[in-house]
């Protein structure tokens, strides 16, 4: 599944590879007419995660992974999507800090971030864990990150082998 966006594609871009491509008039239309679960402006530009294009996705038996802002977790919460919700949670702030100076001692990040952002981070993740808690399905903290993609593979192997609990009105 691809987002959409009203930049105009560049020379080496092809509609359909990163992004589907449409016209700013057409987006600004279809925002208006509800056909996205989420979108935003970045810098002049138009982004967006469309509903169908996630239909499609489930509707093909195949498992769409989604990074949203949790406030599109009330549109997904139905019968229709039957979403898994995984909640990535920021560590402590110590546990940051040291994860933060070992990519970039690592050279896996050359931003340095200041003990404001890591705080903004970890006070940021506490309130959407307290706001959104309950669409959650599951919560892993990032204090590791094997041990958190260890624990994200095993859900996904779960859910592929074993039954999941779904509120009754997604059956009736």
């Amino acid at each position: 599944m691809l987002p959409f966006t009203s930049w105009k594609p560049r020379e080496d871009e092809k509609d359909g590879q990163a992004y589907k491509f449409v016209s700013r008039s057409e987006m600004e239309a279809d925002i208006k007419g509800g056909k996205y679960l989420e979108h935003g402006e970045y810098e002049g530009n138009l982004y967006g995660t469309k509903i169908d294009s996630i239909l499609e996705v489930v509707q093909t038996g195949r498992t769409c992974i989604l990074d949203v802002n949790p406030q599109a977790l009330k549109v997904l919460r139905t019968s229709e999507f039957m979403p898994y919700v995984v909640f990535i949670a920021a560590p402590e702030l110590e546990t940051l800090r040291a994860m933060h100076k070992a990519a970039v001692d690592a050279g896996i990040t050359t931003k340095l971030l200041t003990d404001s952002d890591l705080k903004k981070t970890v006070d940021e993740s506490a309130r959407i864990q307290r706001a959104y808690n309950h669409y959650f399905d599951l919560i892993i903290v990032n204090d590791n990150l094997d041990k958190a993609f260890e624990k994200l593979q095993t859900a996904i192997d779960k859910l592929r082998t074993e039954p999941q609990w779904v509120p009754i009105s997604w059956v009736y």
